[in-house]
């Protein structure tokens, strides 16, 4: 388990982010509680978190490599392209 042996680079619950405001008072609450930093901006939030390349990501860019990774992972196991999923 990734969180347990490096918890300041794991990302979790990204998609609890995406489309939170930054004076949201439930979003200040749990960002007590991530282990990793998040550096508010005035229209969106940013998960600052190294991901391979140490680049700074979004909730919405995580989400999206996450999504990525999925289709890979389906596409390997059934041997063909993935083309239409939910």
């Amino acid at each position: 388990n990734a969180f347990h042996s490096n918890p300041t680079n794991t990302v979790f619950d990204a998609k609890r982010l995406i489309g939170r405001k930054t004076d949201d008072l439930e979003l200040k609450h749990d960002i007590k509680h991530f282990p990793f930093n998040i550096q508010m901006k005035e229209t969106t939030e940013e998960i600052s978190a190294m991901i391979l390349t140490k680049m700074k990501e979004t909730a919405e860019e995580i989400s999206a490599m996450i999504l990525t990774k999925m289709k890979e992972t389906a596409e390997a196991y059934l041997s063909e392209k993935v083309t239409h999923a939910v």
